[in-house]
């Protein structure tokens, strides 16, 4: 009789225990999935930093050069924000003062390339101030990108952010590469080596400009490579 009432109470406590889980169950829903793990505490923080920018009363500006074309100008950061992280990105385009549009050349720089007011000066270069180049090439441009700080000293900040520089070929230019503009490369003389480093040069045929990307300010050149042999 013992015996019978213990198994008799074992069924109906397992019953009971799971009417109860499935009672607890049902009142609690469905299980929930969590779509995004909670955010760590604290938070992270925002992605890049804000640059600093220096109002132009508190500049000491840099006298542009005399020669023509040039410029010195003042360039405030542009702040690049958690996005984009890839081009396109907001940017300001600086240009150099020649008087035919055709002889100019252009900067972009990007939002998140400097993380200070920077000033800027350009100025072209005659031929014969410049250093000379290797065999089997012909320099045929050539001018100086030089970057100063807020207080007119020299600096030579790396850009984060590669710059990209634009140029249109002149006729001459274009002539002392066999007529082949794809065959002009920009380079950026290298003062310990004593040597002008070429850079990737892209040329756009659509729009008959040369770009590059450079980081860091320098003296630039054009070099022609001369015409292949048929």
């Amino acid at each position: 009789m013992t015996l019978f009432k213990r198994g008799l109470l074992i069924p109906l406590a397992l019953g009971l225990g799971l009417a109860i889980a499935g009672l607890t169950t049902g009142l609690g829903g469905a299980p929930r999935a969590l779509a995004q793990l909670p955010w760590p505490t604290p938070p992270p923080g925002p992605i890049g930093s804000f640059p600093e920018v220096v109002p132009a009363n508190q500049v000491t500006p840099v006298a542009a050069p005399a020669t023509p074309g040039s410029i010195a100008l003042q360039i405030d950061p542009i702040f690049q924000g958690p996005v984009p992280r890839i081009p396109p990105r907001p940017s300001v385009a600086v240009s150099s003062a020649e008087s035919d549009l055709q002889d100019r050349v252009t900067w972009e720089f990007d939002a998140g390339s400097l993380g200070r007011t920077t000033q800027l000066v350009y100025v072209p270069l005659p031929l014969p101030s410049a250093p000379g180049t290797g065999q089997g090439q012909t320099l045929v441009r050539a001018f100086r990108m030089d970057m100063y700080d807020t207080k007119g000293a020299p600096a030579s900040p790396a850009f984060k952010i590669p710059v990209r520089l634009t140029l249109h070929p002149r006729p001459q230019e274009r002539a002392a590469s066999g007529g082949d503009p794809s065959r002009l490369l920009v380079a950026l003389y290298e003062p310990e080596q004593g040597r002008w480093q070429p850079l990737v040069t892209n040329y756009d045929p659509a729009k008959g400009t040369l770009l590059v990307r450079t980081f860091r300010p320098g003296l630039y050149g054009l070099l022609a490579l001369p015409a292949p042999v048929p």
